[in-house]
């Protein structure tokens, strides 16, 4: 379905890349910290429409670990990202981004805005994610940052363990259909999408998965509005792992950004694989990479309320946008 390639970062680490071999607008995905590429299962059809290529993270499915451990913070995986793009010679993309690959691709469009069409941003915030997650658990705020450092430092300890269990997770319909209807994964989801992701995801060494993490907490929130290109941002109303007011409140700041809250978890980029592809065409015809003639061919671009069973929650978007709450963050902790 898709084909891998090695290139070398800034600082020498060779990274495995991936690419659907299709043709079209470029775009770079820039994934959550150990996401495999299988977890966007539309764009890795190579007549999509795009010609898609990505990367994984430093010492994940196939990259190596830098030389340095300590270097995988946010500038590593901007260089990665920019790297990747050199590599197969695109100038400029749009950013299609998950989780902590919203960090990056802001960071990645402030320092290097030349490069970037226009942005997708799902499920993720620029900077602070830490401080975005359990809100839905009622964790206070300032507890959410200590809470989930423990969490990821236990997981680290344990990720050996978490290994020798993980062969035994039987990668099979039966498996995500039980995930699709546990809560884990919104049923919108598919299975047979979910089965290639996860058979990807288990195969990670988990305690290097975890150690990410910590680094990546270290990336504080950036003030957004500097963006001019088209943006659309994807908000998970369900979300434990990254706060949708959260979610909302940044695109707010960028005055021309379409929002979307759909009713989903973390993972809407499996559950709303097709929904993601209309906000990616939407983008593209108000970019500068849309010519006349693609422009001609997507005379009308999906209606995302038109999906049975996968409507987004529009109207918790539009009052929160009409409410006097501060822009950076709901007032209440426990939100």
């Amino acid at each position: 379905m898709y084909s891998t390639f090695e290139f070398t970062s800034a600082d020498g680490t060779v990274l495995e890349g991936w690419t659907n071999n299709g043709t079209g607008p470029p775009i770079l995905v820039c994934n959550g910290l150990g996401v495999p590429p299988e977890a966007w299962p539309r764009l890795l059809d190579p007549d999509c429409g795009y010609q898609v290529v990505g990367y994984n993270h430093r010492g994940t499915m196939g990259s190596q670990r830098p030389a340095d451990p300590d270097r995988i913070r946010i500038d590593d995986f901007v260089a990665d990202a920019l790297a990747v793009l050199d590599h197969v010679g695109i100038d400029k993309a749009i950013l299609v981004a998950w989780s902590y690959g919203v960090n990056v691709s802001f960071e990645l469009t402030a320092a290097h805005p030349q490069r970037v069409a226009g942005l997708v941003m799902c499920a993720g915030v620029p900077g602070g994610t830490l401080d975005s997650a359990f809100a839905p658990l009622l964790v206070p705020r300032q507890l959410r940052k200590p809470l989930g450092l423990a969490v990821l430092r236990a997981g680290e300890l344990v990720g050996p363990q978490l290994n020798a269990l993980a062969k035994f997770v039987p990668v099979t319909r039966t498996t995500a259909d039980v995930m699709r209807y546990t809560g884990m994964i919104m049923p919108s989801a598919r299975s047979e999408d979910i089965v290639p992701w996860l058979d990807s995801f288990i195969k990670l060494d988990f305690a290097w998965y975890f150690h990410l993490f910590p680094a990546a907490g270290e990336h504080e929130r950036i003030d957004p509005s500097f963006v001019d290109v088209p943006v659309t941002v994807a908000a998970g109303g369900m979300d434990t792992l990254t706060s949708m007011l959260d979610v909302v409140a940044f695109a707010k700041e960028i005055e021309h950004a379409q929002v979307h809250v759909l009713r989903g978890t973390h993972f809407i980029p499996l559950e709303f694989p097709d929904e993601i592809m209309a906000m990616i065409d939407d983008v593209l015809l108000r970019s500068e990479l849309a010519p006349e003639q693609v422009v001609a061919q997507r005379t009308s671009v999906i209606d995302i309320r038109s999906y049975e069973g996968q409507t987004y929650y529009e109207h918790q978007a539009t009052a929160f946008h009409a409410s006097e709450k501060p822009a950076t963050a709901p007032t209440d902790d426990s939100e």
